[in-house]
């Protein structure tokens, strides 16, 4: 199996929930509770976990927990920093653990 339909698979992964974040922080927002944004969430949901797993099935749990998770982190950050408008929220160690977390998706992609 090729790197591209690893890939394929994480990035279609961290889209997914990322999708799921930010509809997910739109209808927790919002007055009441009973909207189309609450319809969305569940529809979503359970792609969230299908596609999860799906990725798990090429690069095993640990290595798939870690990549996802890590770029589903920085995207919701950086989804929450310029669409959300939340510069104000993020701390100098938050940046630096941003970093931290890119690095750690580079240093997994060197394997035997």
């Amino acid at each position: 199996m090729g790197k591209f339909q690893i890939w394929f698979y994480v990035i279609s992964a961290v889209l997914i929930a990322l999708a799921a974040n930010s509809i997910s922080a739109i209808w927790a927002s919002k007055e009441n509770k009973l909207t189309i944004w609450l319809l969305l969430v569940v529809i979503i949901s359970p792609f969230v976990f299908i596609t999860f797993g799906l990725a798990t099935t090429k690069l095993g749990l640990a290595v798939s927990s870690a990549t996802v998770d890590s770029l589903l982190t920085i995207s919701t950050i950086l989804v929450g920093l310029f669409l959300f408008h939340e510069w104000s929220n993020v701390s100098l160690y938050q940046y630096f653990g941003m970093t931290l977390a890119l690095l750690g998706i580079v240093l997994m992609q060197f394997h035997k």
